[in-house]
C-alpha cells in the first residue's frame, strides 16, 4: 500500500485564463473530466490530504465521494511568489515578465510583496511535509493515503526526495529548470517512497 502524490486537474490558470486569487482558481471543464477519471485510476483511500486551494478540493471531490472521506487540509498549497494583489485579474502571459524577473534573480529570500512567499519559506514547507510523510509511511503499509497538491510543490518535493539538497540559489535555478522541462502534468501522480 502507498502514499500517492497527485497534481490537481487542469485549472483556469493552466490555460491562460484570468484569475482572481491563487486560492480561488477553479478547474476547467476538462479539469473536471480529468478529476472524474481518477476514480478509475487511484485506489480506495484511508485518508486524503488537500491544500487550502480550491483546485485541489475540486480534483479530489470524485474520490472523496467514492470513498466517503472528509479531507484534511494541510499547508501544501502552491508556491505563491507573486502576491494575489499584483496578480488579480491577470493571465499567465501577462504575468510572464514578473515571473521571469523573479526566477532570474535566484534570491532564495526575496519576497516580492506583501502576501508573497520566499523560496526559502516554500523550501521549508516542502521539507516539513516530507518529514511528515516519512513519519506516516509505517501507517500506510496496508492502506492508501492520497495527497492532492500542486505542480511546483510536488516538483520540489520529488526533487528533494530523489536527492536531498540544501537551500541555495543553485537549487532554485535547478528547480526552475525542472519546472520548465519536466513539469508534472495535471492529474499526474507518483508514489512517495
Amino acid at each position: 500500500m502507498s502514499i500517492y502524490l497527485i497534481r490537481h486537474a487542469q485549472s483556469l490558470g493552466n490555460v491562460n485564463g484570468k484569475t482572481e486569487s491563487h486560492a480561488s482558481i477553479p478547474l476547467t471543464e476538462f479539469g473536471h473530466e480529468q478529476a472524474q477519471k481518477l476514480v478509475d485510476v487511484l485506489p480506495p483511500a484511508k485518508q486524503i490530504f488537500i491544500s487550502p486551494f480550491l483546485r485541489t478540493r475540486l480534483t479530489a471531490e470524485p474520490i472523496l465521494l467514492r470513498d466517503q472521506i472528509t479531507p484534511q487540509v494541510l499547508d501544501i498549497q502552491e508556491f505563491s511568489y507573486l502576491s494575489d494583489t499584483r496578480c488579480k485579474n491577470t493571465t499567465l502571459e501577462e504575468r510572464k515578465p514578473w515571473v521571469d524577473d523573479y526566477w532570474n534573480q535566484a534570491d532564495v529570500n526575496l519576497v516580492t510583496s506583501d502576501g508573497a512567499e520566499s523560496f526559502a519559506n516554500f523550501y521549508q514547507r516542502v521539507t516539513d511535509f516530507i518529514s511528515h510523510l516519512d513519519s506516516l509511511k509505517a501507517h500506510y503499509q496496508h492502506d492508501h493515503l492520497l495527497v492532492f497538491s500542486h505542480g511546483q510543490f510536488l516538483q520540489l518535493l520529488k526533487m528533494l526526495v530523489e536527492q536531498k539538497r540544501e537551500l541555495s540559489s543553485q537549487l532554485m535555478r535547478d528547480f526552475r529548470y525542472a519546472l520548465l522541462n519536466h513539469q508534472l502534468d495535471n492529474t499526474e501522480f507518483f508514489i512517495f517512497k
